[in-house]
């Protein structure tokens, strides 16, 4: 049995031969003030304050108003809008939604969602503890543009697995003041030091060769070889 409408007025409905009106009629949107229902499924109604989301103090209310269809909504808007040239960003308005109080959710559960435009802004202007632009992807996030800049008092990079940089061309990096720490350091106290100790490649101190330099020299023959041509040259002024 239908719920009685809560301001206790009489429901109402008539039928046409494509579509139906409707008023009282109670949903999960609450009692309708106005419903257009046709006979594909589509409707279009106004339903009356819930209190839901209220404002304290009271106000105009919490009504809905509430479209369906099974299939495609479109709009088609600002064909007599004139064309910008390239460069002007005056706005120029063809669709506006604005929301006083609360929040805009876009959800597609088995879509995708597409902005495309000349330009695209999204700007969070919160102040205080709020203006965070979130962006979350679960597999991947890609960003491509010919020219691309990042720019803020603070920013952080972090990756849990591999972290990779890649310069085609010339890579500049400047800093007041630099550190860089591995994890081999952080976990083994001065690993990095054993392994440079340990490692086949001997650093050789300010003008003194390494032994294993003046060995190949040696064993290859080409220091007198150097020293004929040498001799020779100075021999032939």
């Amino acid at each position: 049995m239908a719920k009685a409408p809560d301001d206790k007025k009489n429901l109402f409905r008539k039928n046409f031969p494509r579509f139906a009106f409707q008023s009282g009629q109670s949903s999960i949107h609450g009692d309708a003030n106005f419903q257009v229902q046709t006979q594909e499924a589509q409707s279009f109604s106004f339903h009356a304050s819930t209190g839901e989301g209220a404002s304290e103090g009271g106000g105009p209310g919490t009504g809905k108003a509430v479209l369906y269809t099974p299939g495609l909504s479109s709009e088609v808007l600002g064909e007599g809008l004139k064309v910008r040239d390239a460069g002007d960003i005056v706005q120029l308005p063809a669709k506006v939604i604005k929301c006083k109080r609360g929040d805009v959710i876009i959800e597609c559960e088995n879509g995708d969602i597409t902005l495309r435009g000349r330009n695209i802004n999204i700007e969070a202007v919160g102040g205080g503890q709020d203006g965070v632009l979130n962006l979350n992807g679960n597999r991947i996030i890609d960003v491509d543009a010919p020219d691309i800049r990042l720019q803020g008092e603070k920013i952080t990079e972090r990756a849990t697995k591999d972290f990779i940089m890649i310069s085609e061309g010339f890579t500049e990096m400047k800093s007041a003041f630099t550190i860089a720490a591995t994890k081999a350091d952080e976990q083994f106290g001065a690993m990095a030091k054993i392994l440079e100790e340990t490692t086949s490649i001997i650093k050789p101190q300010v003008g003194e060769a390494t032994e294993s330099i003046k060995k190949k020299v040696e064993e290859s023959g080409i220091k007198d070889q150097l020293r004929d041509v040498a001799e020779g040259f100075i021999g032939g002024l």
